[in-house]
């Protein structure tokens, strides 16, 4: 690969998954399937890991199938309580001297939305017109290869690889910004959906026979933030509790379908080097990950939230997800999204100390 690609920055081994018993959860057993569910446990979640310690301390009130509806405030315009719908469908209202919105990139600036008042007629955090603009998802698309003999993809692990070459700022390949190539191995249900979507037919089958000798690459690079980009509240449809359902308008960026070219073509003359016989293209995925819609700015006329995640428009509201995002970068966003919760957290805690909140 180094001679005919002309690679250097690749590795088999830079993931988060137990190679070894630890922290309370088992090792890896190098499954490809646990992308349709991680059965034993050994990938690091909050389902897994935080929840379940929190809820030993005995500190965490945990209302599990409660469905947020509106966050509202006092006539100084601070947060002062989250209306939501319990288990049964019932209305409750939790006081709250601080607020953060963890739903992610869609269901947060719906929330946020849903929270219009006449006091912020546009939505919560909404004075820059900000709030749900310049959704991202990475620009994606990966390449299936089939080889002459077996490949065993699943007995790897999800995405075990990473070819970093390309994640780099080069406009001379047609595009800005750059993308990783990462290694897949995936279970014949994920295939099936994803390798030709709506295909049918013997093209379509010689695919999954073919699975034993099937590798795969995914294509994650950084998609341009567009503020038509966006979630908005559909005016006709609602869901089972009556409330307007998220729309979300996505359209490429030019610079996104060049990088995706760029990305398949390079996913077709690395695996013809090490002698596939042949690569399958798929689309990208309807989503992946899922961010922006509530950015971070220095100035509040340019975006919802501070460097903490605080609200500009209301000092005890933040926001602890994805959603903060300005760009995607090129990279899986878990672990950046993790860190600035944890920064979060603590300056959430120093304010209360201070007695700023």
């Amino acid at each position: 690969m180094r001679k005919r690609i002309g690679y250097h920055f690749y590795a088999t081994g830079p993931y988060g998954t137990n190679a070894e018993p630890y922290d309370g959860r088992p090792a890896s057993i190098q499954d490809g399937f646990n992308f349709q569910g991680d059965k034993q446990k050994s990938k690091w979640s909050t389902l897994v890991r935080e929840i379940p310690r929190a809820l030993a301390t005995g500190n965490l009130d945990l209302r599990p199938n409660s469905h947020a509806v509106q966050i509202t405030h006092d006539a100084r315009g601070r947060a002062d309580a989250v209306l939501y719908l319990d288990a049964d469908g019932n209305l409750q209202r939790q006081r709250a001297r601080v607020v953060c919105v963890a739903g992610n990139a869609i269901e947060t600036p719906r929330l946020l939305l849903l929270s219009a008042s006449a006091m912020f007629p546009d939505g919560l955090a909404n004075s820059s017109g900000q709030v749900g603009r310049n959704y991202m998802r990475h620009t994606t698309g990966s390449a299936y290869a089939q080889f002459d003999k077996p490949v065993n993809m699943h007995r790897g692990e999800t995405m075990a690889g990473l070819i970093a070459d390309e994640s780099r700022h080069d406009p001379a390949r047609g595009f800005a910004g750059g993308y990783y190539l990462e290694t897949l191995s995936l279970g014949v249900p994920f295939l099936a959906a994803f390798a030709d979507p709506g295909a049918w037919g013997p093209g379509f089958t010689s695919i999954l026979d073919g699975y034993a000798n099937t590798a795969g690459l995914w294509i994650v690079g950084e998609d341009m933030p567009q503020e038509t980009n966006r979630v908005t509240l559909n005016a006709s449809v609602t869901d089972k509790h009556g409330l307007p359902v998220p729309n979300v308008h996505f359209d490429d960026h030019p610079n996104d379908v060049a990088m995706r070219n760029h990305g398949y073509k390079q996913a077709e003359l690395l695996y013809e080097a090490v002698g596939a016989t042949s690569v399958q293209r798929t689309p990208p995925y309807p989503s992946t990950h899922n961010l922006g819609t509530a950015r971070m700015s220095a100035h509040p006329e340019d975006g919802v939230v501070d460097e903490f995640g605080r609200a500009h428009d209301i000092p005890n509201l933040f926001v602890s997800d994805g959603s903060v995002f300005t760009t995607g970068a090129a990279a899986n966003p878990t672990l950046t999204i993790v860190a600035l919760a944890l920064r979060q957290a603590e300056h959430i805690v120093d304010s209360l100390k201070k007695q700023e909140l």
